[in-house]
């Protein structure tokens, strides 16, 4: 395969291609959906393809194929080529000026990310277990619980990245996903709870976090919310707790610091490099490298060596998450964020392991001299708008404090506010740093898999929705 891999980059660097890579992929993943008491889904594929690039002056030509065979490599090449010279003869009008790919090192490397326990030798029999012993302690936890849902996925992937500037990088790794969501109810009111673990990594990391724990974990937030009273309204000191510090610097930061966005006149942020954007104590990174992370990769999907950027730096915006084509536009380094949801899709800036460092505040100090105010937890759901800087967020659960003391426990929060408004309402950074929600973002159609490493953060004052009663 590397032969006929090479005999085409060469094909298409003779007919003056600019550039091209190839990303040749074969993943099996195995599926386990059980919910309400009933194996919903239980299966095991095996996919395998090419994703290719090529740009031809300005223009980018795409292909993709399911075909795995030798002979397909070459006419996948052809048809991206036919593609991006056709793009570029539309444009020829228009004086548009050639795309700069920012420089990148050739690598050559074969990575093999060993797992202890490898998913392929647990049996599926074993891993139906899991799940059933999941699910049963998340139902049998209350009377109250009366709908869960327990889902378990592993994968194992083999990666062929090459360019014809000479990278040829192989590369192999498993994954492992699990998520349990419980529903309680008591007369009218239903309440629900979720919990996921997930990394890049083996079986044991399942294991290890016990799935029997996470069900349980789930329910028991889904019924403590039955007795939880609703929010009061209006502005008000905001504890976020580190699950939603990381959703909410994944979501409201994160996109907007995505250098395509930047381009297209979709961000707050453009232009605002080297500007005192939030809290001069506030530093977020992105970092793909965090190992048994639900967001690590070795490299991106162009072949770059993952590695951290710094996004925030003491509260200076220091930079923006790049391809290799944002980063030549802008004039900027690459940070090795591109990446696509499989061979199918053609890579896009995104997002890893989003990384707030902690600050020197213990939990105990954050709350100490909030007279009213709210302790909010985790994340339910919202939007965000990266080119008006808005958001609205609902919390999982919360707490109404007062004096310093935790007094009811709150449901149905909403927070609203501008970003930039909320990076520099931040007075104080607790000291713990915990890794927070494990998920799949979604942008431009493709999921990815990331995650977020968090301390509590304090804002002076986050807008608050709910109902004026208490």
């Amino acid at each position: 395969m590397e032969a006929a891999i090479r005999r085409a980059l060469d094909f298409v660097t003779a007919q003056q291609a600019t550039y091209a890579d190839i990303r040749l992929e074969r993943g099996h993943a195995t599926t386990i959906d059980l919910r309400d008491g009933v194996f919903r889904e239980l299966s095991y594929g095996i996919d395998e393809g090419m994703g290719v690039r090529v740009l031809f002056k300005d223009s980018w030509g795409f292909a993709s194929s399911n075909d795995p065979a030798q002979p397909a490599v070459q006419a996948t090449f052809e048809n991206a080529l036919s593609t991006a010279r056709a793009l570029s003869h539309s444009k020829s009008g228009k004086h548009a000026a050639a795309l700069r790919l920012a420089d990148a090192p050739v690598t050559t490397e074969e990575f093999t990310l060993k797992p202890r326990i490898n998913p392929e030798d647990v049996s599926i029999e074993a891993k139906k277990r899991l799940v059933k012993e999941a699910y049963d302690a998340a139902k049998g936890h209350s009377e109250h619980v009366t709908s869960v849902s327990v889902i378990y996925l592993d994968g194992f992937e083999e990666q062929i990245i090459a360019t014809t500037e000479g990278s040829y990088i192989v590369l192999q790794q498993p994954a492992v996903f699990l998520r349990a969501s419980v529903v309680a109810k008591r007369g009218t009111v239903l309440q629900e709870g979720r919990e996921s673990v997930g990394a890049v990594a083996g079986f044991e990391f399942i294991e290890a976090e016990d799935p029997t724990m996470i069900a349980v974990k789930a329910a028991d937030k889904a019924v403590r919310l039955l007795d939880a009273e609703l929010p009061p309204a209006g502005e008000l000191p905001v504890i976020m707790d580190n699950r939603l510090t990381g959703v909410f610097m994944h979501e409201a930061l994160g996109h907007a610091a995505e250098a395509d966005h930047v381009l297209y006149g979709e961000s707050i942020l453009k232009g605002k490099v080297g500007a005192a954007i939030a809290y001069e104590g506030l530093t977020v990174a992105d970092d793909p490298t965090i190992e048994a992370s639900h967001g690590y990769y070795r490299y991106d999907d162009e072949g770059l060596r993952a590695r951290r950027t710094e996004l925030i730096k003491d509260g200076v915006l220091v930079s923006y998450l790049h391809s290799r084509e944002t980063a030549g536009r802008l004039d900027a380094a690459p940070t090795a964020n591109a990446r696509a949801e499989d061979y199918s899709e053609i890579p896009v800036v995104r997002m890893s392991n989003t990384v707030i460092e902690p600050g020197g505040w213990q939990f105990d100090e954050l709350r100490a001299d909030i007279a009213f105010g709210i302790y909010a937890k985790g994340m339910r759901g919202g939007q965000v708008d990266t080119v008006k800087g808005e958001f609205q967020f609902s919390a999982e659960e919360a707490f109404l404090i007062e004096n310093g003391t935790f007094t009811k426990r709150l449901k149905n929060v909403a927070l609203s506010g501008r970003t930039l408004d909320v990076l520099k309402n931040i007075d104080a950074i607790g000291t713990e740093k915990k890794r927070g929600t494990i998920g799949f973002c979604g942008k431009a159609g493709q999921d990815v898999p990331v995650s977020e490493y968090a301390p509590h953060v304090r804002v002076t004052k986050i807008l608050v929705g709910g109902s004026s009663s208490g």
